[in-house]
């Protein structure tokens, strides 16, 4: 609720991110409609360049929650100067986490929401969405998988001083490597290889085949256990680190250092 409170306060921010958002999207969805083929495979053509391009904008608005929603929680905390209260509240500090991510998440929610409307006027009813249910599930992994990235990102806000810069370098680095705007298949093998162990490529490629019948890079049911094995062990790996990394930063005294 705090920082609904604090969002809702500064309305000129509000409107700026819920018209900003959506133009980058139709700015770089204009060269591909110009551009791209009207589907990527003959065989398949809900796989159209514009809706490949539209889910990899969800994945990214997704992302940034975890990236810059958990993350940057505690960064703007002690970058405030009010990192002390914060871990001295009578509350869990996860749970503190939580509310800042669930509060983006709602809105990146409305956002994704009113583009796609946008995107559907537009596009003439062009939005696929090939297994509501499955797509639903998939969604639901990657954001399980989501929380515990953004955890563990809250938790290196407390040990390393440049937030900022590994938080574009991992940003840029999703963009390019998991898949999100463009098919792994096109990445040169070597660097192939480094996309297939990173967990959001199977994230994003499964929200992805839920949603356009895309092929998947792993046989169906072997990527549905995979990635549900995956989202599982980042909960847990989020939420260890970060009571980890909490535990240690108390005894050094370094909490509030920045």
């Amino acid at each position: 609720m705090k920082d609904l409170r604090s969002y809702v306060r500064y309305p000129a921010w509000m409107i700026g991110e819920f018209i900003s958002t959506p133009l980058w999207f139709f700015f770089f969805a204009l060269g591909v409609t110009l551009f791209a083929p009207t589907s990527l495979s003959s065989s398949s053509p809900q796989e159209g360049g514009l809706n490949f391009f539209f889910f990899g904008f969800v994945f990214i608005i997704l992302f940034s929650t975890g990236v810059w929603g958990m993350g940057q929680t505690v960064r703007n905390e002690q970058m405030a100067g009010t990192l002390e209260q914060f871990f001295l509240a009578p509350a869990n500090r996860i749970t503190l986490i939580m509310g800042r991510w669930a509060r983006i998440f709602l809105t990146d929610a409305l956002i994704i929401s009113y583009t796609t409307l946008l995107f559907y006027l537009i596009g003439g009813g062009s939005i696929v969405l090939n297994d509501p249910v499955l797509f639903i599930f998939s969604l639901g992994l990657y954001e399980l998988g989501l929380i515990g990235f953004g955890l563990l990102f809250a938790g290196l806000t407390m040990r390393i001083r440049s937030y900022n810069t590994i938080s574009n370098l991992v940003f840029f680095g999703y963009m390019i490597l998991t898949g999100v705007l463009f098919p792994v298949s096109v990445i040169p093998v070597p660097f192939r290889y480094l996309c297939m162990i990173i967990p959001f490529t199977y994230f994003n490629d499964l929200v992805r085949n839920a949603a356009l019948a895309t092929p998947t890079i792993l046989p169906v049911t072997i990527e549905y256990v995979t990635t549900i094995l995956l989202s599982v062990c980042m909960l847990a790996v989020g939420f260890v680190a970060f009571k980890k990394i909490e535990d240690e930063a108390r005894v050094r005294g370094t909490i509030a250092a920045s």
